[in-house]
């Protein structure tokens, strides 16, 4: 999904951190001259974009989220504690054999096993520092 920005600074050679501008009913092409613009956003969402057009401070662009991570992370934060769930109370209630009531409880500690690869991934894409973004062109 391709999102207007602003870059504020240059982080390094070929990263630049830049403002997302949520999509908003008039395009924000009023150039910020409405004062009483309710369409403008309450804070900034900033995040690092690739630079490959070499944009400076202050540009408007159009920025695209960079591939790669969000399939894997959606598989992680969805699809694992659900099949940690089912799981758990599979191995409860036909391995273990125990009853409705305690298989429950097992389901319940394989959901939690389920969101540890969720949290832990979570905080590796917190920590890196690699671009999230890729700044396609300059608008104006």
């Amino acid at each position: 999904m391709v999102q207007n920005a602003i870059v504020k600074k240059i982080v390094r050679e070929g990263v630049a951190e830049v403002s997302l501008l949520r999509q908003m009913e008039c395009g924000l092409h009023c150039d910020g001259a409405c004062a009483g613009c309710s369409a403008k956003p309450p804070q900034e969402i900033l995040a690092l974009a690739s630079n490959g057009i070499n944009a400076r401070p202050g540009d408007f662009v159009e920025v695209e989220p960079s591939g790669g991570r969000n399939i894997s992370a959606s598989v992680a934060v969805f699809l694992l504690p659900c099949v940690g769930l089912g799981l758990g109370y599979a191995l409860g209630l036909y391995a273990l054999h125990l009853g409705e009531l305690a298989s429950m409880v097992t389901a319940l500690f394989g959901l939690a096993a389920g969101f540890v690869p969720a949290f832990l991934m979570n905080r590796a894409i917190t920590r890196s520092s690699a671009p999230e973004f890729a700044i396609l062109k300059q608008l104006r």
